[in-house]
């Protein structure tokens, strides 16, 4: 298995709450074409939606860099598949497929990074079999 890192925007975030909401990945652009990562690997929606499944199930706790302690937990999850825009209405090619989250983050500190900028986007981080296409 390989280790593969992801890396997307914060899209919002709640100064009263600490909560930080954007894409933790995306598996196809709203355009249609397929983002590539940083080893260059890609993830279909259904692979996404198994491993946001899995995560929400077993850990839901959002580091820094991937080190040490949770400074969050990821408290809200959806992956946005094609089926899932069409049964609430996105129309097709609104927004990307992928897995949209939001984490409460539990150090005012590291929120602080957030608010001003030091920490501007969510990082994913997991283990994988690559499948050469």
């Amino acid at each position: 298995m390989d280790k593969a890192s992801l890396t997307f925007k914060v899209a919002k975030s709640n100064d009263s709450e600490g909560l930080v909401s954007g894409w933790a990945n995306v598996a196809v652009n709203a355009d249609g074409t397929i983002p590539l990562d940083w080893q260059d690997d890609i993830i279909s929606p259904a692979t996404l939606e198994k491993a946001a499944v899995n995560f929400m199930m077993e850990y839901r706790g959002s580091g820094v860099m991937h080190e040490g302690a949770s400074k969050g937990v990821v408290v809200e999850s959806i992956v946005f598949t094609k089926e899932k825009q069409a049964a609430i209405g996105i129309p097709e090619g609104y927004i990307p497929e992928g897995w949209f989250i939001t984490v409460k983050v539990l150090d005012p500190e590291i929120f602080e990074q957030v608010k001003n900028g030091t920490f501007k986007m969510f990082s994913i981080q997991g283990h994988a079999k690559r499948v050469k296409l």
